[in-house]
Order: structure tokens, then C-alpha cells, then sequence
């Protein structure tokens, strides 16, 4: 029988963005969020607002892999992989978008989650983004 665990985490965010050409962009958010680990396998999951509609984001993370889930006000899905390249996709109002990600570092240890990574589209790199997760149990 699997075990399956899940607390209420406070969970900060900060995530940066480095476009050709372009001043670095940054977002930083703090929310609160569920963790649940069901057998080895962690999940994060949190909502947050952007342009007035609700994203819900899951986070599965792993030592050597991650997967971003987001749906609702956006649609899209990041899979990452140390020293590979994965294809996700995002929704569009034109339809989806195939996307690829070549995860540059990836580091998860419990409470702490990093990761670096290309994103290309149409075989071009449309940037460099860093996403870092810190998330403790909610009081």
C-alpha cells in the first residue's frame, strides 16, 4: 500500500527571464500551497492571479526531473530534465504551441527546488529562465 502525505506549505517564488536583447524581467510572488508526496514522488501545487485570471500550477519534482503543470487562465506544460532536451506545450488562442525546454540545472532537495533552463520555439532559443521554489510548512 502506498503512503501519501500532504501538508498546507508557504510557498515564495521567484523566477527571472532573460530574453536576447532584452532587460532581465523578474517576478516574485509568495503564496501558500498543498505538498503532497505519494511514494517518492513530490507534488507542489499553488494558484496564482495574472491579468485577472486564475492559474492553478502543479510542480512534480523529482532529483533528476521536473514537470510544471499549469492550467485554467493559462494551459501549458514544462518538463525538465538535467542534460536533455523535452518537449512541452503551451495553449494558445491560435492553438498549441509545441515548445522545448534544455534544462541547464536542476537541483531539489526537500523545502527547495531550482531550475535553469532554454526555451525554444521553432528551434530558436527564446531565452534563458531561472525558476526557484522555497516552500516551508505553513504555521
Amino acid at each position: 500500500m502506498s503512503t501519501s502525505l500532504q501538508k498546507i506549505v508557504n510557498i515564495r517564488l521567484h523566477s527571472a527571464i532573460r530574453h536576447p536583447n532584452v532587460q532581465e524581467e523578474t517576478i516574485d510572488l509568495e503564496t501558500k500551497g498543498t505538498l503532497t508526496l505519494k511514494g517518492s514522488q513530490y507534488y507542489l501545487v499553488y494558484e496564482e492571479t495574472q491579468d485577472e485570471k486564475i492559474i492553478r500550477t502543479t510542480v512534480k519534482l523529482s532529483g533528476k526531473s521536473a514537470l510544471v503543470l499549469r492550467s485554467g487562465g493559462v494551459k501549458m506544460r514544462l518538463p525538465f530534465e538535467r542534460g536533455e532536451l523535452q518537449t512541452g506545450s503551451y495553449d494558445t488562442q491560435y492553438g498549441t504551441l509545441m515548445i522545448t525546454t534544455n534544462t541547464k540545472h536542476l537541483h531539489f532537495e526537500e523545502g527547495h527546488f531550482q531550475v535553469e533552463y532554454e526555451l525554444i520555439i521553432n528551434e530558436e532559443v527564446a531565452g534563458t529562465y531561472t525558476l526557484e521554489l522555497i516552500y516551508t510548512e505553513a504555521e
